[in-house]
């Protein structure tokens, strides 16, 4: 789950707090390109008796298909990872510098359009992180668009233009398992390729790179992407990984603790530590 250290709504104790609510005995806080939610929740959590895993989501370059004309953005999750690692911390603010420069420049390219914006204007909806949720918000607070679907289009439209992420998945594994960490590749389905789906010949590859696991617990895949995206965690013998995704956005909490995960998938996942199931 996200919080407001990058684009979700909830302080990491709001939601630790409701996890404790719901009965919930492990919980993982994934922020995007940071783990500062992570590093804050740690003493919260033991409070609560919650069991934490340490995480991130990393927003990665991927060239998905070899005669793709460019690289994608999808996300990578790490869990398990050591938050105090210097090394681990330089890629992190690597990683962070990286995507709130790719939102500056958006800003740029609004502004060239006629749609004046900064990352100061952005950083008003949220002081700890200047991402997509906040700019959208930001275009619709300064009267550019009417409503939240119109100042979405107005964002994609310029985001579609802005150079991909600098870092390239194959790295990202790398750092995740120089931190003592499980790379796993987040919500399978939203990765675009010819075939719909990724297949057995993409996931191969993932693989070769040091991939551990995917993620089928989510609530974009329905039954049928579960059972496709199981099978081939199967043939590759990738661990599953699954969770809420909870940002906290317009319904609020309401989709925390709704994924089948299993303390038997976390002991399972755990035993991936560093990287290729040893």
């Amino acid at each position: 789950m996200q919080t407001h250290y990058s684009d979700g709504r909830a302080a990491p104790k709001e939601m630790l707090q409701h996890a404790a609510k719901l009965g919930l005995t492990t919980v993982a806080i994934t922020d995007h390109d940071n783990a500062r939610g992570a590093r804050e929740a740690r003493p919260l959590a033991r409070g609560l008796g919650l069991n934490l895993i340490p995480g991130i989501e990393f927003t990665c370059r991927w060239r998905v298909q070899a005669g793709a004309h460019q690289d994608q953005d999808v996300d990578l999750l790490g869990y398990f990872v050591d938050l105090d690692d210097p090394d681990w911390q330089r890629v992190e603010a690597a990683a962070l510098d990286d995507f709130q420069a790719r939102i500056g420049d958006c800003c740029a390219r609004l502004t060239a359009a006629g749609n004046s914006v900064t990352l100061d204007d952005v950083l008003v909806e949220n002081p700890r992180y200047a991402g997509a949720m906040q700019l959208i918000f930001t275009l619709h607070r300064q009267g550019y668009a009417d409503g939240w679907e119109g100042a979405m289009a107005l964002f994609l439209e310029h985001w579609k233009q802005v150079r991909r992420s600098a870092l390239p998945i194959a790295h990202a594994i790398a750092a995740i398992h120089a931190a003592g960490g499980v790379a796993v590749l987040a919500h399978p389905t939203l990765v675009e390729c010819d075939t719909g789906w990724l297949q057995a010949a993409h996931v191969a590859a993932l693989v070769e790179m040091g991939l551990d696991g995917l993620e089928v617990y989510h609530y974009r895949l329905d039954d049928a992407a579960r059972a496709h995206f199981m099978a081939l965690a199967e043939q590759f013998d990738l661990a599953l990984s699954g969770g809420s995704d909870e940002h906290g956005w317009r319904t609020g909490l309401a989709r925390m603790g709704t994924q089948p995960v299993t303390e038997v998938l976390v002991a399972a996942l755990r035993a991936r530590r560093g990287g290729s199931g040893n």
